[in-house]
């Protein structure tokens, strides 16, 4: 059973602090998430035998080049590595 939490506290705050805030926010989900799939590909290659593990990055065309790189762009770029790794996994072997 979970707990839900009812009361909250809000703060108003002026423009450059709340884009402070919001810039603190996305820069720590930002940074749990990449903490989290280190950990994950780390966990994946703790195996006795690592001879047959290997991590390889193909990126044919290369990241796009933005000039702000957003969350929504780091999943496409998650997904997209991991579709040419199937798609590496299904013709070359």
């Amino acid at each position: 059973r979970s707990a839900r939490r009812t009361s909250f506290t809000q703060v108003n705050l002026r423009k450059p602090q709340a884009r402070d805030g919001r810039d603190a926010l996305s820069k720590d989900v930002y940074n749990a998430l990449f903490l989290w799939t280190v950990r994950r590909i780390n966990d994946q290659l703790l195996v006795e035998d690592r001879s047959d593990f290997e991590i390889g990055v193909l990126d044919i065309f290369g990241f796009e080049i933005f000039a702000t790189n957003s969350f929504e762009q780091l999943c496409i770029n998650i997904c997209n590595e991991r579709l040419q790794f199937n798609f590496n996994l299904n013709i070359f072997q």
